[in-house]
């Protein structure tokens, strides 16, 4: 009998041990499977989040900078030619820099001019009503201050330099002196009162007679890019920095861009004096990638081992302009970062397979399902051009995933829509109009509009007004516009005052020419944003373009839509 149950007790030992054996071997490969699937989904969405954020430092780069050109326009026209003596120039100056200085105030708040006669003239807004006149009409004197409280104030002398000022000693000035007339950037340079890194653009000014005789310029402050940069967030042991392509520092979201010597001077950080090997590291090697791409705008990415053993994902996009500007914004994001959230989950199910081998095995297949369909979502989302649709379940994860998901829909978000009026984008309208041309070869051809929306009198709005009205005003005009739109219609704002309605679903030019009409007709009752009595009224000019009849691409249905639009203007 006991014989009988010990054999018994063997043979149930037999039968049972190979199914728990079974039951830890698949629960270790289903940790092993999800910690494989779910790291190159992770991976792979880091990449795609990675780029957004450089992408989203590209963008910051570009709204920052994009203003001083308009600027210096309105400061001085291409075309308009200066005296040799900037005397009998001062009223039209204060005037045109007046205005100038209004487009962009922050961060072009000063714009100046020097000659080569050595005289200065240079205007400094000090807020919306008031600025500070610096003059100089003799280049044996020193500079004179006045302040002015309005365009036609009278302007009120406050104070006199000490030393003598010469513009044509100046970097900004020698710099433009033998070159073309066209803008320029000069080198960035610490500004020693405020501490932060400054870069100036100017351009040439030809006399009458059409020789080189000043040059116009104004400064841009980098303190709002440092800012931007520093409050990124990468990861935990990731960093992004902005550098230019000879290696200095123009903003680090872990180091500062400036440094103090040892005679007490502040002077520009490199990226091997920065002090951060991953920086050092991450440099050398975006270099040869960028100089690899012919094109001027390369973005990529790129992984490489550090010294210590870990891999590092990076993304990268070389910034550049007309006028000289070549930065290049860096994201690096450590491999153990990305995989943090995926390792816990892991453990997590091995940890609960040792502790319960069928609860383990139950609670692994459901965390697993939860854990793949969310990153499947986010992966499908990352990957669809348009508007990501993400599950509630996934948005309001608190995980790294959670994280992650709420990230891309502010990115998306951001990256899509019109910060002032709320509708879309270019970057939206590129990607709507890319879908619609997406067709079968055996399909017929979708006939589409595309409307060119272009506000007159919208100047001398934001003159009579100031920018707050101005902007009420572009506010008031969208929704307008929006509740003309159709279902499958899409409205996006590509300037200052420029609209572009897209109209699907086959549209033909007789009912594009009545829907245009439309648009037209919304602007005739007053704005609402403006004075109830006021008598300034804003008239739209647009242009209509249809496909393919009149382009098979964005760009060229933009240019055919904006001649008609510029048909319309001039017969008005």
């Amino acid at each position: 009998m006991s014989a009988t149950k010990t054999s018994f007790r063997s043979l149930k030992a037999t039968l049972i041990f190979p199914y728990v054996f079974l039951i830890i071997l698949l629960t270790i490969t289903i940790g092993l499977l999800s910690y494989w699937a779910g790291s190159n989904t992770v991976s792979r969405l880091s990449e795609r989040l990675s780029l957004e954020m450089v992408e989203r430092i590209g963008q910051a780069v570009d709204h920052h900078m994009y203003g001083s050109s308009a600027v210096l326009e309105a400061a001085f026209p291409v075309g308009l030619t200066a005296s040799d003596d900037i005397s009998s120039d001062l009223n039209a100056m204060r005037t045109r820099f007046w205005t100038a200085t209004t487009l962009h105030t922050d961060p072009n708040d000063y714009v100046y001019y020097g000659n080569i006669a050595g005289q200065a003239y240079g205007l400094k807004r000090l807020n919306d009503k008031t600025a500070e006149i610096r003059i100089k009409t003799d280049a044996l004197e020193p500079r004179r201050y006045f302040h002015l409280s309005s365009i036609n104030g009278t302007a009120a002398q406050v104070s006199t330099e000490s030393s003598i000022f010469d513009p044509r000693t100046r970097p900004w000035f020698s710099s433009r002196e033998q070159n073309s007339n066209r803008h320029m950037w000069t080198s960035v340079y610490v500004d020693f009162s405020t501490q932060d890194l400054v870069v100036t653009r100017a351009r040439q000014v030809l006399s009458h007679a059409g020789s080189f005789t000043g040059v116009v310029a104004t400064d841009v402050s980098l303190l709002k890019l440092n800012h931007f940069i520093s409050d990124l967030e990468v990861s935990e042991n990731g960093l992004a920095f902005l550098v230019e392509s000879n290696g200095e520092l123009l903003a680090a979201s872990n180091v500062p861009n400036i440094q103090k010597t040892a005679d007490g001077k502040m002077q520009r950080m490199t990226v091997d004096d920065a002090g951060d090997e991953l920086i050092k590291a991450t440099y050398k090697v975006i270099l040869p990638e960028i100089a690899k791409h012919q094109q001027t705008t390369a973005t990529g990415t790129v992984t490489f081992i550090d010294p210590s053993g870990e891999k590092i994902n990076v993304a990268y996009k070389h910034i550049t302009d007309n006028a000289g500007l070549d930065w290049i914004a860096v994201t690096a994001v450590p491999n153990r970062d990305i995989l943090k959230g995926v390792t816990q989950q892991v453990y997590m199910v091995l940890i609960l397979g040792l502790i319960a081998v069928v609860i383990a095995v139950l609670l692994g297949l459901i965390i697993l399902m939860r854990f793949t369909r969310d990153i499947s979502s986010l992966a499908h989302a990352v990957m669809d051009n348009g508007t990501p649709e993400l599950s509630s379940l996934t948005l309001q994860r608190s995980d790294e995933i959670g994280v992650l998901a709420r990230s891309l829909v502010e990115m998306r978000r951001d990256l899509l829509t019109d910060s002032l009026t709320g509708t879309a984008n270019r970057a939206a309208l590129e990607i709507f109009v890319s879908k619609l041309l997406k067709v079968d070869d055996q399909a017929p051809i979708p006939y589409f509009a595309l409307l060119f929306i272009d506000l007159d009198n919208f100047k001398p709005l934001n003159d009579q007004y100031g920018h707050h009205k101005g902007d009420d005003a572009l506010i008031e005009v969208a929704q307008r516009f929006e509740a003309l739109m159709r279902p499958h219609d899409l409205l996006a704002r590509i300037g200052g005052d420029e609209f572009v309605v897209v109209l699907t679903d086959n549209i033909r030019p007789l009912s594009a020419e009545i829907i245009k009409q439309r648009f037209e007709d919304a602007l005739i009752q007053p704005l609402a944003c403006l004075l109830p009595n006021d008598t300034l009224r804003l008239h739209a000019s647009i242009g209509v373009a249809i496909y393919p009849e009149e382009g098979r691409d964005l760009k060229s249905l933009l240019k055919a839509a904006d001649m008609k639009m510029y048909a319309v203007k001039n017969d008005r």
